[in-house]
This record gives C-alpha cells, structure tokens and sequence, in this order.
C-alpha cells in the first residue's frame, strides 16, 4: 500500500503530469494563518477563519477569489453555517465568544459570551442547538449548548483535558467531543446533558467527522498518525487506519462515500471509502501546511485550507 501511496505522490508532483480525474486551484491570501471553513449548502462559497486578522473570510470558488472580510473577534477558530446558510457561528478563542454573523448583511449581530478559549462549534440537524468546545482557563474544558434562537448559553457540561474537536449525529443529536489530552472520543447526550461512553482513540487526536447516516465516526491522531473509525451504534472502535503525517481535518462527502483526511506534515489529502472495502488510500497534494477540508455537494469538489501559505487549494476529483 505504501508503495502506491508514494508512486500516486511523486505522479501528482512531477511537472507536466496530468491525470484526467484530478484538476488543482488555487485561492491566494486568504487572510493571514487561515486554520478552519464551512462552505455554503450550495457550495460555491467558502468562509474561511483567518486567526491572524480575526476576521472571517469569504471565498468566491468559483472566481477564486475573496469577496469579503467580515472582522468577528480575537483568534478565530472553528466555525459552523446554519439556517440554510444564513447565519455562521465562529468561535473566536482569545475573545472567549461565538460571533453569530449575518451572510446577507456580512455583520456580526451578536457576541455570544462563554468566557474560557472556544474552539470548535457545531450546529445540531434541527438547527435550534449549537454546541461549543472549550478549552477552559484551567486543566478541564467544557462543552456548551446554546440556544441558536436567543442566542444564549442554556448548559455547560465538564469535559476532559483539551477538548479541541467535536460532531454531532444527523440523526439523533449525540454529541462526540474529541478530548486531546486524555486521548478519548466522549459521548455526550445533550438533552440530559451527561457523558454517556468514553472511546479510547489514537495519539494526540485533533479532528473529527461523522457520516451522514450518524453510523461511524472518524478521527484524526496527529502523533500516532492514523485515523480511528468508530462504530456510533456500538460505541467501539472498529479499525485504525495508517495515514500521512500528522493528520489534522477531516471530513465526509455529503453522500457518504468517502472520508477526506488533511496531512498536514505531508503535505497531502487521503481519500478512502467509508465502507472500508479499500484500504488503499487516495493521496492528493496540497500546499504548506494544510489544516482543514470540506467536500462540495458534488461529492468531488474538495476544499483544503493551508495555514502556511495562507491559501485555499480547490480539488476536483472524479
């Protein structure tokens, strides 16, 4: 397998090779050390978090080029789109807020306080709850659950050491927070607001997706460099699955075929099925320092942040 990991590499690589199914793009200063997106349900925008200017960037993909640059707080991180693209919650770490941004008006209309460092948020399928991670001041984090109505902080639950990642089910509102330093998936059920399971994971682990179908979950470990999948219906690990260097993002296509894993380290994008029936990965090459992925509503249209190069590189798969 490593063998034809490194052969597809050094093919994407070499100037003047061209394969039919994969065409690259790039997106130039894309604010400064961008790390996380979110793209439109359309998908022909991308918002991007620039942690270096605190702003919150938009991308026209298809023109390639940053339209706005919306200011929202203090370090921002991790970002979530709802109603129906409307609205973009961003937690912004050194503020200690979520700003909830207008994507018509491109304006901030509120600074939710949650005090701490968040870092991660995600908005529940029914799009009333959203839910943060945070790092917290202290040795324990937090998760907590805001009311995207009232826009305010109706629970906060203890977490473990680090929690930096989070998903939450499509089909029943399960919360999966990922906690770095005790390297552990936690589950979380929000309607009695209570850790239920503890999944042990991989090393260092940073990044977290969950399919469409809320069945398995994913998770990046930056220091064993692997991806562990996770049965949701069982709550174990199924397989851990050798990747590049310090996988960081990763993501599922919206038909739930295949996971996209960011290398950071390596410079690359790993593409394997969700059902697992290869386990010979696809790699792509992106720029320096890659952080975060998404997949277009396409299934083939593929979004990767570089942090270094403070850039977008758009893929176009098959």
């Amino acid at each position: 397998m490593m063998k034809r990991i490194l052969l597809l590499s050094l093919l994407l690589l070499i100037p003047g090779w061209t394969a039919a199914s994969v065409k690259s793009s790039r997106v130039k200063k894309v604010g400064e050390y961008p790390n996380f997106l979110a793209l439109s349900p359309d998908g022909k925008t991308a918002y991007v978090t620039s942690f270096g200017t605190g702003e919150l960037i938009v991308v026209d993909l298809a023109g390639k080029a940053v339209t706005q640059a919306i200011p929202v707080g203090s370090a921002p991180l991790g970002l979530a789109i709802a109603d129906a693209g409307k609205t973009a919650f961003v937690a912004c770490k050194d503020a200690g807020t979520i700003a909830v941004v207008d994507l018509n008006s491109y304006r901030v209309e509120a600074n939710i306080k949650v005090s701490g460092a968040p870092n991660a948020v995600a908005v529940g399928p029914r799009g009333y709850r959203a839910f943060v991670t945070n790092f917290g001041r202290t040795k324990e984090g937090q998760l907590h659950i805001i009311d995207t109505r009232d826009r305010s902080v109706t629970a906060t639950i203890k977490m473990g050491i680090a929690p930096i990642a989070l998903a939450v089910s499509p089909v029943n509102e399960t919360v999966y927070v990922v906690n770095g330093g005790s390297n552990e998936v936690w589950v979380v059920n929000p309607d009695r607001q209570a850790v239920t399971t503890r999944i042990s994971v991989g090393q260092a682990p940073d990044g977290i997706a969950i399919t469409p179908d809320g069945k398995r979950l994913f998770v990046t470990n930056s220091r064993s460099n692997d991806v562990t999948v996770i049965d949701t219906q069982m709550q174990k690990v199924m397989i851990t699955l050798p990747v590049g260097k310090k996988p960081f993002g990763v993501t599922v296509s919206r038909d739930g075929k295949h996971f996209f894993v960011v290398n950071t380290e390596s410079r690359t994008v790993s593409m394997l099925p969700v059902d697992l029936t290869s386990l010979d990965a696809e790699i792509y090459p992106v720029e320096k320092g890659p952080v975060d992925v998404k997949v277009g509503p396409d299934n083939r249209t593929v979004v990767v942040v570089n942090e270094q190069t403070h850039s977008l590189t758009i893929l176009e798969l098959p």
